[in-house]
């Protein structure tokens, strides 16, 4: 039988769970609050601590609150609705400082400022629905009922939802539709497995939405049936597509996308700005949020100031800064993204000579020597010399031999880091600050309400 304690939760790790000490070790207990005391069922060691299961809040904290959402704890997708929305935010703000000052002891010694919060509600702000389907067992059958919802933390047990109040209401009303119309095809096992996710866009600046429906394969008639019947809906989707994904990997997309409906890209405002976002390319799900990057990332560059704007993504940093008036070279290896871009560059009117885009990783454009101000080579894959750099890397940061060179050998005179990981940003930040950089400012925000995940926006300057 499993142990039951009561613990005090004193801190939290970078996942959000609460932190306890017991018998000289630590315990993880998620969906708990520092200075709370909680009784707990104490799970197995491993990797050196104890994950436990909460059974009780023995001592409440005054910023524990109602979870909204009735697949709290169940669904993955959420891990802070018991948290009131000005702590998670304070939360937040320390998690960045704490890791950041741990390694970078030249980081600003005023606190960051709190994380913004995107919208004035926390609610309804993801404009990316993403649902995947599975089976629920029937008794006595080997088949099961097609569900939708969202997996279970850790796993790929998909739990069932009937809800999901951070999505907005319009992607939900599609994602649902959808499910119903694909649910009515029968129960069958071929059919079920077929059936993988579907992802919905809904524009906040206009009434469009992209649906894009990830299936195994297109061998089962009833699926095109069903698709026919979704386009004569009246909440059906402005564009629908259809994406192929044999593979049982951890990616949502596989490479083939088909277009059954309406255009072929959606469009998305955001800092005057007008952007064509293709089914499977990555745009920011909260775009309240994302213009607050773009507002900081403006501020901090000079209006005169030349730009290298690596892993640019779909241009989200490099149209509205060519917008203003800034010469721009946007590095990024995904040429669908690079396709996206140049398209909203055409859309938003703004000259071609300003914001010049190189399908290429970062890292093999990098590895280039520094061209001089009298260097008059043209190479594709070589970009001029910047007064500015803007990396908004993955999640896992910058490989450490490309900061080494980009702060080493083309120095800069001013860096901004957009950053979706605390640990990563401040690995990378002991490495720039070791080559003669002072952090001028953190921003943290709020991308996410609701989850510990926070984006964070630092401004870095040579020290010369």
């Amino acid at each position: 039988m499993a142990e039951v304690v009561d613990l005090d939760i004193e801190s939290l790790n970078v996942n959000g769970d609460g932190v306890a000490r017991h018998r000289r070790g630590f315990v993880i207990v998620p969906f708990t609050i520092p200075g709370e005391r909680v009784r707990v069922e104490l799970g197995p060691p491993r990797d050196g601590c104890v994950t436990a299961a909460l059974v009780e809040v023995v001592r409440t904290s005054p910023h524990r609150v109602e979870p909204r959402c009735a697949h709290f704890g169940a669904c993955g997708g959420c891990a802070w609705q018991h948290i009131a929305y000005p702590e998670q935010l304070r939360l937040k703000t320390a998690l960045v400082t704490r890791l950041v000052r741990g390694l970078v002891p030249r980081a600003p010694a005023a606190q960051p400022m709190l994380p913004t919060t995107p919208l004035d509600d926390p609610w309804r702000f993801r404009r990316k629905a993403h649902f995947v389907f599975g089976t629920e067992a029937r008794q006595g059958r080997r088949d099961g009922t097609l569900v939708m919802g969202h997996y279970a933390r850790g796993s790929r047990r998909v739990v069932p939802v009937h809800e999901c109040p951070v999505h907005a209401e319009r992607g939900n009303t599609v994602a649902f539709g959808l499910f119903d119309t694909y649910a009515r095809m029968g129960s069958h096992s071929r059919t079920d497995s077929t059936l993988k996710s579907v992802a919905v866009r809904v524009s906040h600046s206009t009434t469009e939405t992209m649906a894009t429906l990830v299936v195994s394969s297109e061998t089962d008639k009833r699926l095109r049936v069903a698709t026919r019947r979704v386009l004569g809906k009246p909440w059906a989707p402005s564009s629908f597509h259809v994406n192929i994904h044999p593979r049982g990997d951890a990616f949502i997309f596989g490479r083939e996308t088909r277009r059954v409906a309406g255009p072929e890209r959606l469009r998305e405002d955001v800092s005057g700005v007008s952007f064509l976002i293709s089914p499977t390319a990555f745009f920011q799900t909260n775009v309240g949020a994302a213009d607050i990057l773009v507002r900081l990332v403006l501020e901090a560059v000079p209006h005169d100031a030349s730009v290298l704007d690596l892993y640019a993504g779909a241009g989200l940093f490099a149209l509205p800064l060519a917008r203003r008036g800034h010469r721009v070279v946007a590095v990024e290896e995904n040429r669908a993204a690079v396709a996206d871009a140049e398209a909203s560059l055409g859309l938003s009117r703004i000259p071609q000579e300003r914001c010049r885009f190189i399908a290429k990783p970062v890292e093999s454009v990098m590895r280039q020597p520094p061209r001089t101000s009298g260097d008059r080579r043209r190479a594709t894959g070589d970009p001029r010399p910047a007064d500015v750099v803007v990396l908004d890397p993955p999640r896992d940061g910058c490989e450490a031999s490309l900061l080494d060179h980009l702060f080493g050998m083309h120095r800069p005179a001013l860096a901004v880091y957009v950053s979706c990981n605390p640990e990563s940003l401040a690995r990378d930040l002991a490495l720039v600050t070791s080559r003669g950089y002072i952090v001028r400012s953190m921003q943290p925000v709020d991308m996410f309400p609701h989850t510990p995940h926070v984006e964070t926006v630092v401004v870095l300057s040579r020290a010369d």
